[in-house]
């Protein structure tokens, strides 16, 4: 009888694990999240997302910056290898984030992620275009009756599984370093 029940308590919960938050209106993956800062006043935020944003190695895009607004977007991407069952493939997951400001509070969106394979010299292949970008929910989410559904083959599931872990490694980044 426990032995149901922990089955139970555990199945739904490694179903849970590791799931896409989706905008209900568009289906696309966004991230987003309101954070209370103690003693955070607007411009002092203003010059954290700032810094955060040129701390990249691979410096980040800024395509908006307005100081007097409190508002940052900006483009990167961060790499990952997803296992296909044979090696690590390399990947970049590109993506847009968007952070606006006020005394005390910030607000952070993570969205347009986008999915582009890295070429590797000896998988090139004449007239093949190894450079397209698509779009993350094609490879890691399908529609089943109008319901978006997680794709089962193992590559989506490592393709999935690193590309959380990575955008979750972004967050914890970006939150460290607003503090």
């Amino acid at each position: 009888m426990r032995l149901l029940w922990l089955i139970f308590f555990l199945i739904p919960l490694s179903l849970l694990a590791q799931t896409f938050p989706v905008d209900a209106v568009s289906g696309k993956i966004y991230y987003a999240e309101e954070v209370l800062v103690k003693d955070g006043p607007k411009p002092d935020l203003y010059n954290r997302a700032k810094t955060w944003f040129s701390s990249s190695k691979n410096k980040k895009t800024l395509n908006v910056d307005d100081v007097a607004n409190g508002l940052l977007i900006g483009s990167n991407y961060c790499r990952l290898l997803v296992h296909d069952g044979i090696k690590d493939q390399p990947f970049r997951l590109w993506y847009t984030v968007k952070i606006e400001m006020e005394d005390d509070r910030y607000w952070y969106s993570l969205s347009n992620f986008k999915i582009q394979r890295e070429t590797i010299p000896e998988d090139l292949v004449p007239g093949e275009n190894k450079n397209l970008m698509e779009p993350l929910e094609s490879l890691v989410l399908s529609k089943n009756g109008g319901k978006l559904v997680r794709k089962a083959d193992p590559f989506y599931k490592s393709l999935r599984d690193a590309t959380h872990n990575s955008i979750l490694a972004l967050i914890k980044n970006m939150k460290a370093n607003m503090l």
